[in-house]
């Protein structure tokens, strides 16, 4: 059974709104007080007197009636009596509308604070992390869970409070009545079948718990397929799968409809079971009251006291069968949330002496993505400050790796890295990543403005700027001819621009960032013949006086290059200019041939 202790660690986030949440929390008590209370209150004692039975009345009443109202019931005692229950009511009413409002600006907080403090967990995580979850589960849990965990940390603790002193104070009318009426002692006996109640709700909620459980994970896979079709438009008209994917969709929702079917049809038993055991108690209350010669007024009283007695049960019933739902996306978020860093901070971080050189050194590193999987393996190489560099090698040979492990999106396994002699672990990220500038061979662009996504190379460039950048980066005369020029706002991930377009408003950050080391995958791959001269001469002016790593699909690219490094099964196993390395390495000659 899912306990609520575990939902302790999220009531943090209540902490900032902790006293909307206690008036939302007082009002419930006022409304829990006068409906458990005073409602059966008032039936018990005014009513008797009201409708002709003022010997049943309590003696208080009696004496107030006798002396302030020379016993006549059918005048100001019947008016106020009238004005005490819209009172009581309206009490109920304002109480209840205060909980509502104080409790639901109370979740919209917390269900934002979780998403928030996911989002940041998700955003801090190195590249690793997003190999292991999938994009739906990280969706879901942003996006998702926290709405549900706000359910018990806000609305459930609400009717804990609520419905237990609903409970509470018809119980205590209850047992009040119990020790001055015999024949409410004798008919409190139908109390006796609220434990049978915890059956039902126990069996119900072992159900529930097993099919949410696959409810988490279907409704993740379908994220998760519904995500990747979208973003794959392209390959799914090429090769005629929308009926296939249309398919699976279904497929997908049709599983998710009949296990939601299953879970609903239990869920809905509780209460029903509760009612129907609640019925049978009152019936006996009512068979019992009558023969022990009990009076309408009391009975009365009785009924809604044993109501107010039942509701709560059956709504902390349904809070069970609620908890055990929400057991495995729970489950879930403290997964991500306990995630821990594979890349983290320095505890005593050190500082880059200014300007920065860019000499960076390989000194015995191995990594591995998984473990027992090598991807390096005592990789050691200096390359010098201002240097440029090409990388090659065949695919999977090791060169991503090797240039995805200077700005630490993953950690080595061993050896060290580093720059101007400093080991990039006693860096902080930030420091160490400002300087360098990263173009990848996909670059992502964001639903932006061009000029904003080119200020993602530097976030206080000024207009002057960015125009520069834009023009070194032969990107000026194609954002120029677009609607809005520098104004104009691309499309999700840039798909209305072409490949070469996105490619050199990626080239055109790294210029605008202006760091002192250059990493470029493949940077002009997807430049068309007419562009690419132009990119290639302004790329040999970017590297200028900059340490730059170019990793080459093409050999051409390496034209300006003089020094490269060749990969071969995550080892070096050669480097020098293009012509030793004919001379020295087989799998370089093959690899000359194959790309040429």
């Amino acid at each position: 059974m899912l306990q609520l202790k575990k939902f302790l660690p999220y009531y943090k986030y209540l902490k900032p709104v902790r006293w909307k949440f206690a008036f939302g929390v007082l009002f419930g008590v006022i409304f829990s007080v006068s409906s458990g209370l005073g409602l059966p209150i008032m039936a018990e004692t005014v009513f008797p007197v009201l409708f002709g039975s003022p010997d049943k009345a309590p003696g208080w009443l009696k004496v107030i009636v006798e002396h302030w109202f020379g016993n006549d019931t059918q005048g100001g005692f019947l008016i106020i009596c009238c004005l005490f229950l819209p009172l009581m009511m309206g009490i109920r009413a304002l109480s209840a509308v205060g909980n509502g409002y104080f409790m639901t600006y109370s979740g919209i907080y917390v269900v934002q604070a979780i998403q928030i403090a996911v989002y940041e967990k998700v955003q801090a995580m190195p590249m690793a992390f997003f190999q292991k979850y999938k994009t739906g589960e990280l969706i879901a849990s942003i996006m998702g869970y926290p709405a549900q965990i706000k359910g018990v940390v806000v609305d459930m603790s609400n009717d804990l409070v609520k419905q237990p002193l609903t409970l509470l104070s018809a119980s205590s009318f209850l047992i009040y009545k119990s020790f001055v009426s015999e024949s409410f002692f004798v008919s409190i006996i139908g109390l006796l079948s609220v434990p049978a109640l915890v059956f039902p709700i126990r069996r119900i909620g072992i159900y529930v718990a097993k099919r949410s459980q696959q409810l988490v994970a279907e409704g993740e896979n379908l994220n998760s397929a519904t995500i990747e079709s979208i973003q794959s438009p392209l390959e799914i008209r090429a090769y005629n799968l929308e009926a296939s994917q249309v398919k699976r969709f279904v497929g997908r929702l049709k599983d998710i409809f009949r296990l939601t079917m299953k879970s609903t049809r239990m869920n809905l038993l509780i209460s029903p079971s509760i009612e129907f055991v609640s019925a049978c108690g009152i019936g006996l209350s009512l068979y019992l009251g009558v023969k022990t010669g009990m009076g309408q007024g009391e009975f009365l009283a009785l009924i809604m006291a044993l109501y107010f007695a039942y509701s709560p049960i059956k709504k902390l019933g349904n809070i069970h069968g609620q908890l055990k739902v929400l057991e495995a996306p729970l489950n879930r978020l403290e997964s991500v949330l306990a995630e821990v860093d594979t890349v983290p901070e320095p505890t005593d971080p050190v500082m880059m002496a200014k300007p920065v050189r860019g000499e960076i050194v390989f000194k015995d590193v191995c990594f591995d993505y998984l473990e027992g999987e090598s991807v390096l393996c005592n990789v050691s190489v200096k390359i010098e400050a201002g240097e440029s560099v090409g990388l090659v090698g065949s695919s999977g040979a090791g060169k991503s790796s090797f240039v995805n492990l200077i700005p630490r999106f993953y950690d080595i396994s061993s050896g060290a890295i580093e720059i101007d002699g400093i080991d990039i672990r006693k860096l902080r990220l930030k420091d160490l990543r400002e300087q360098i500038a990263y173009v990848p061979q996909m670059p992502m662009l964001f639903n932006a403005t061009v000029a904003d996504n080119i200020r993602v190379g530097k976030a206080d460039a000024t207009n002057a700027e960015i125009h520069a950048a834009a023009e070194q980066a032969n990107a000026l005369e194609f954002v120029e001819a677009l609607p809005n020029g520098f104004d104009t706002v691309l499309s999700e991930r840039g798909n209305s621009l072409s490949g070469g377009q996105r490619q050199r408003i990626a080239i055109a950050r790294a210029f605008l960032k202006d760091a002192p080391i250059l990493i470029l995958d493949e940077a002009t791959s997807a430049l068309d013949n007419q562009s690419d001269q132009l990119i290639q001469e302004a790329l040999v002016r970017l590297a200028k006086d900059r340490t730059t790593l170019i990793i080459a699909h093409r050999m051409d690219t390496l034209k300006d290059v003089e020094r490269r490094i060749y990969f071969e099964d995550g080892v070096i196993a050669g480097e020098g200019n293009h012509k030793d390395l004919l001379g020295l390495s087989h799998g370089y000659q093959k690899l000359i041939k194959t790309k040429g």
